[in-house]
């Protein structure tokens, strides 16, 4: 998911996507790919906007005239502005639909970064056949305030609150989520119910009504690269 337009970041993001933004002197999304594609999955579709969609072209280009083993392919939204942006949930059941998806489905949200391996996330996935997400351990509930906090019971989700002012946990969804291809048809559902398009949280909350969700607890480092503080301290982290 590379459809935002990172407000928070400005003015940064006047010109280069939060995405492409770089750390360890690689692209965010050199990490994430690179991280995804140890996975061995098929096909790799980019979820952008009209606006920066031809950095990421041009991204994807070198990476794949580089050596890299997979084709990138590459849906963009008809938006220039942050006011035209579809959402995040909007923009999955877009991209769905025009890149013809209907196998499982690996989402990671585009600003992501992280140390830790999918493998564990896929491997639960593939024992339940059950939508599973991959949840980070914050530690402190006082920080978990800022993000989508989970409740579990054993490797069961059984709730989810979206940035709550009291969290009943430390754990929280980091953006990366694992569908089967059964549930595709859940996001047009959601979206034509008339639910709030953007936040994936929201869908989640949705989604737990209807159908059992797993997670997956990682504990290694782990960021939202939401602020200009936070990706500053992340860049100088892994500068060297």
């Amino acid at each position: 998911m590379c459809g935002g337009f990172a407000t928070r970041l400005e003015p940064i993001t006047f010109f280069v996507p939060k995405p492409l933004l770089p750390i360890g002197g690689r692209p965010i999304l050199d990490h994430i790919v690179d991280c995804v594609a140890a996975l061995g999955v098929e096909r790799i579709v980019l979820s952008t906007n009209r606006k920066f969609n031809g950095q990421f072209e041009y991204w994807a280009k070198n990476k794949m005239s580089a050596g890299f083993g997979k084709k990138i392919e590459i849906v963009d939204e008809p938006s220039m502005h942050h006011r035209e942006k579809f959402g995040a949930i909007k923009g999955i059941n877009y991209t769905i639909s025009r890149a013809k998806l209907a196998e499982d489905l690996l989402i990671v949200a585009g600003d992501n970064f992280f140390t830790f391996s999918l493998v564990k996330l896929v491997d639960e996935f593939k024992k339940s056949r059950k939508a599973t997400i991959a949840v980070h351990d914050i530690k402190l509930s006082e920080d978990a305030k800022r993000f989508g906090v989970v409740i579990m019971k054993g490797n069961s989700v059984e709730g989810f609150e979206e940035k709550p002012w009291s969290p009943k946990s430390s754990l929280i969804s980091t953006g990366i989520y694992l569908f089967p291809k059964e549930l595709l048809g859940k996001f047009n559902e959601y979206v034509n119910d008339g639910n709030n398009p953007d936040a994936p949280g929201y869908f989640l909350q949705w989604l737990i009504g209807k159908e059992k969700v797993h997670g997956v607890v990682y504990r290694e480092a782990w960021y939202d690269i939401g602020t200009v503080d936070t990706y500053k301290k992340v860049f100088d982290a892994y500068l060297n």
